[in-house]
C-alpha cells in the first residue's frame, strides 16, 4: 500500500527506513557538533585560543579572599597550603606546565589534565574558578 506522509509517496517499509535514516543522520551531526564544541572553543569564561582574557575579579581583596577559601578547600591537598606545592606543582612560580595565562589556568582548573589535576567544573562554577586565579596572582606579586 503506496501513502503520502512526511517523506514523500512510498510503502511504509520505505518510509520506515527513511526515518531510520533521519535519525542516523542527526545522530551523526550532533557527534560531530560536539566534537567540534569540545575540540574548537574554550570553556564558558574563556576566550577561544589566541584570544587573551581578563580575570573579572583580578586585583580585588574581597574576591582574593573568597579565592583563598576556595583554594584552601579544593587545592591546598595537593598544592600545598601556601600554594608552594606538595603532590601538585608550585602555583607560585611563573613555571606553568600548560600555560600561565589566566584562561590557560582557569581551562587546568575547569577541565583538568592528564597526570593528576582533577576537572573542577562540576564542583567550582567560573566565578570561584576566577577568584582562586586572583588568589594565586596575588600570592605571585608578593614573591
Amino acid at each position: 500500500m503506496k501513502t503520502m506522509g512526511m517523506f514523500g509517496s512510498g510503502t511504509r517499509k520505505n518510509r520506515r527506513l527513511a526515518g531510520s535514516g533521519m535519525l542516523v543522520v542527526i545522530a551523526l551531526l550532533s557527534l560531530t557538533t560536539a566534537a567540534g564544541l569540545h575540540a574548537g572553543t574554550a570553556p564558558a569564561g574563556v576566550a577561544p585560543p589566541g584570544r587573551e582574557v581578563k580575570n573579572p575579579y583580578e586585583g580585588k581583596p574581597e574576591a582574593i579572599k573568597e579565592g583563598e577559601k576556595v583554594f584552601d578547600a579544593k587545592c591546598a591537598d595537593c598544592h600545598g597550603g601556601d600554594a608552594m606545592g606538595q603532590s601538585g606543582p608550585d602555583l607560585t612560580d611563573e613555571k606553568w606546565i600548560y600555560g600561565g595565562s589566566d584562561a590557560d589556568v582557569f581551562e587546568t582548573v575547569s577541565n583538568g589534565r592528564k597526570g593528576g589535576m582533577p576537572s573542577w567544573r562540576s564542583e567550582l562554577n567560573k566565578d570561584e574558578i576566577w577568584k582562586a586565579i586572583a588568589y594565586l596572582r596575588s600570592l605571585q606579586k608578593k614573591k
